[in-house]
């Protein structure tokens, strides 16, 4: 523009007289002037107007998984599981078992982006995924015990009827023979029965009351013997003699 003396000519500051049209920046130059943009803005053809650069169009920001555009800028986020890195681009996976976060009521194993719990041998997860309840194999009948079940916790134990012992398989119950054993305490005969036995006596005698002790039978005495005159009673037997 002109001086007042008609003859000098100074730079008219476009940027100060904010007849620039420029959107954001202005720079004055001689004669004329320029604009630009704020970072994470860029300049339209009409080299006035900013608009904001979407930098998650563009291989994502530089995100490793997820970038959210805001104006004039942009921010990295993470998949749940994971969490972001200092440089606020990098995401990596939690580790969620070793952090015990999991909340997990016994095993914990960790997986890319999440976790899953599981149970000891003997236990059963319940509907949460997280806490392990004891399975009572002898309800379910699942312990494979032949004769009697008990439930612990984790496990059960089997076990066996009087006169059955239990096999190196530790369910199988089979029949203890008391009189090959020979722990019976039968005086004279002794038959094995599943899971019993029963002492019996030879001829002449007679069992006591209990069931293991064989006693002669006194024939004379009990006058059973059919002697028509004397009577002498033997071991298991007798014999007749006249006077």
């Amino acid at each position: 523009e002109i001086l007042n003396d008609n003859r000098t000519c100074v730079d008219i500051d476009e940027c100060v007289r904010n007849i620039s049209g420029c959107n954001q920046n202005c720079t004055n130059t001689n004669g004329s002037f320029f604009c630009s943009c704020y970072p994470g803005y860029e300049i339209l053809n009409d080299n006035r107007t900013c608009v904001d650069i979407d930098e998650c169009v563009c291989n994502i920001g530089g995100c490793n998984q997820n970038c959210t555009n805001t104006n004039g800028s942009y921010f990295c986020f993470c998949h749940p599981g994971y969490e972001i890195l200092n440089d606020n681009r990098t995401c990596v996976d939690i580790d969620e078992c070793v952090r015990n976060i999991s909340v997990c009521n016994q095993n914990c194993t960790n997986t890319n982006g999440s976790y899953f719990c599981s149970c000891y041998p003997g236990y059963q997860i319940q509907d949460d995924n997280r806490t392990c309840v004891d399975i009572d194999e002898c309800t379910h009948n699942t312990s494979g015990c032949n004769q009697n079940c008990t439930n612990t916790i984790g496990s059960y134990l089997c076990s066996c009827y009087p006169g059955y012992e239990i096999q190196d398989d530790n369910r199988t119950c089979v029949d203890v023979d008391e009189c090959i054993h020979n722990i019976s305490g039968c005086n004279q005969n002794c038959t094995n029965t599943n899971g019993s036995f029963f002492c019996s006596c030879y001829p002449g005698y007679e069992i006591l009351n209990e069931y293991r002790t064989c006693v002669d039978i006194d024939e004379c005495v009990r006058n059973i013997s059919g002697c028509n005159q004397n009577c002498t009673n033997t071991n298991s037997s007798y014999f007749c003699s006249c006077y």
